[in-house]
């Protein structure tokens, strides 16, 4: 209890230093200023839109978007039957919903919002302590996962933003960890919720949940062989679990209905507005293409799309580079400390664990998945965000090959110089910005602006080295004392420091 309790204080002050965001509650005014929007918190359009949503929802008392509000979410907004409306799923804006009220009486509603996802990564860090743990792995190795996972990943970035991904990934472990205590019908009843309840979150975690979903229905059914006939059974009182899986789509549908006029119509397939031009209607970008002149004249402000349309076999091989090799979003460059839970994926394999082909699945349908993705790179990002639930197995997978591996103190040296340099590159991250532009728009931009443009985290390091930090508290009060760079190397000093800890005991106990 008492290494829990120190472990949790651990990460929530981690957390607190690199929280992004300003002081105060903003106004639909205040959001469309450069110090809550490319300065600030808001800078990308994903955090921009889910917010918009969630102020809306509570203070305008609409699924809909004021003027000023539609202004603030550009250039990824919806538009339909003549109302501006949000273009992301809505699991996000509603679930932070008790951080911006908490937040706003003490005139922090925006870090009151940011604050709940960290809260849900500190969840993330605990369960994959968790579940190494009921895999067989050593405390030492399942903490030091744990941390690996959220201060070593770009998953840092995403725990002090609002993005989707914490809470997708929450759903995942805590399915897994549900799966691996003894099997009764709240459990089931529990997993079905929550593969629903992904939906809401993230539309393709459907595809993530999947082969936790396989296996939870295994449980339903039991086969016996008898001479040579072959009985299958149903368990009919297990069976009346999957109800609970239609609470959240009586939501979302809820939420489709009221947003876009019919239960089926998604986010992302709504047409969509770049600009809005001074009488508040939807107009054309500058430099607009033909076909978006053409669709413009045709009241068709963007074309219709498809939920499938993201996805292209033609992309794969591309999409798979980019997640792996590339230097702007590969697990390479960004976290190559996880290289080493692949090795303890090799190892679980001869362990023969039934839930050890579940979390292959997961990761595999992972990258898959977005390697499919019309857009591998996640828009302008720290990373690959979207492999943030396979980062949360691959350390899982870590915590067993530093648990049964015959690693030598030389391979636990050359581990943890590995583990430095991803925590440093990560917590790089989560102190700056996510603003890094893909490396096949650099050419673009390097046209616009007249000047060379970094892709790589190193873009990072030039916004420190301006003495430029989006963390609260070094904003409001550490820039006081110490320029951004020294805040940088006392975050990533502290994260050190368990991680440190941990290598030395794993390194220890193999010497006795």
């Amino acid at each position: 209890m008492r290494s829990t309790i120190l472990l949790i204080a651990f990460t929530a002050l981690i957390l607190s230093l690199s929280l992004r965001g300003n002081l105060g509650n903003p106004s639909p005014a205040d959001m469309n200023t450069s110090r809550w929007r490319d300065d600030g918190p808001f800078e990308l359009s994903p955090e921009r839109g889910r917010f918009a949503l969630l102020y809306s929802l509570l203070e305008d008392r609409s699924l809909t978007f004021s003027l000023p509000v539609a202004r603030f979410v550009t250039p990824d907004l919806g538009y339909i039957n003549d109302r501006y409306v949000s273009l992301f799923a809505p699991g996000v804006s509603f679930l932070v919903v008790p951080g911006y009220l908490v937040g706003k009486m003490f005139q922090l509603a925006q870090v009151g919002t940011y604050a709940v996802v960290a809260l849900f990564a500190l969840f993330n860090l605990l369960l994959i302590r968790a579940i190494s743990l009921k895999l067989g792995a050593s405390r030492s190795a399942a903490v030091l996962a744990g941390i690996i996972f959220l201060f070593a990943t770009p998953a840092f970035a995403y725990s002090v933003s609002l993005y989707q991904h914490h809470f997708s990934t929450f759903l995942i472990l805590m399915s897994v960890y549900l799966l691996l205590v003894p099997s009764g019908i709240l459990i089931l009843a529990a997993v079905f919720f929550l593969i629903a309840a992904s939906v809401p979150l993230d539309y393709p975690n459907l595809f993530l949940m999947a082969p936790i979903g396989i296996y939870a229905l295994g449980r339903l059914v039991s086969v016996r062989q008898k001479t040579a006939a072959l009985h299958i059974r149903i368990d009919r009182t297990k069976f009346i679990t999957l109800i609970f899986a239609t609470l959240p789509l009586v939501f979302f549908f809820w939420f489709n209905f009221r947003s876009y006029g019919h239960p089926l119509q998604f986010s992302g397939t709504v047409r969509s507005v770049k600009v809005i031009d001074a009488s508040g209607l939807p107009a054309l970008p500058a430099n607009p293409s033909e076909h978006e002149a053409q669709a413009f004249a045709s009241g068709d402000y963007s074309p219709r799309k498809s939920a499938l349309d993201f996805f292209n076999s033609r992309n794969l091989l591309g999409g798979f580079i980019t997640h792996v090799f590339s230097p702007d979003r590969g697990i390479l460059v960004f976290t190559p400390v996880l290289l080493f839970g692949i090795l303890g994926i090799i190892l679980a394999y001869r362990a023969s664990h039934p839930i050890y082909p579940v979390l292959v699945g997961v990761l595999v349908v992972n990258l898959v998945l977005y390697s499919l993705w019309g857009d591998p790179w996640g828009g302008w990002a720290f990373g690959s965000r979207y492999l943030i639930p396979g980062y949360a197995v691959l350390s899982i997978f870590l915590s067993i090959f530093l648990s049964r591996s015959r690693l030598t103190r030389l391979g636990l040296l050359v581990f943890f110089l590995t583990a430095v340099f991803s925590v440093a590159v990560n917590t790089l991250g989560a102190v700056t910005t996510n603003r890094n532009p893909p490396r096949v728009e650099i050419l673009e931009l390097e046209r616009v602006s007249g000047l060379p443009q970094k892709y790589t985290f190193a873009r990072n390091w030039d916004f420190l080295t301006a003495n430029l930090s989006k963390s609260v508290v070094y904003q409001t009060f550490a820039s006081a004392y110490i320029n951004s760079v020294q805040y940088y190397f006392l975050v990533t000093t502290v994260i050190l420091v368990p991680v440190a800890w941990s290598t030395w005991y794993l390194a220890k106990r193999r010497h006795d």
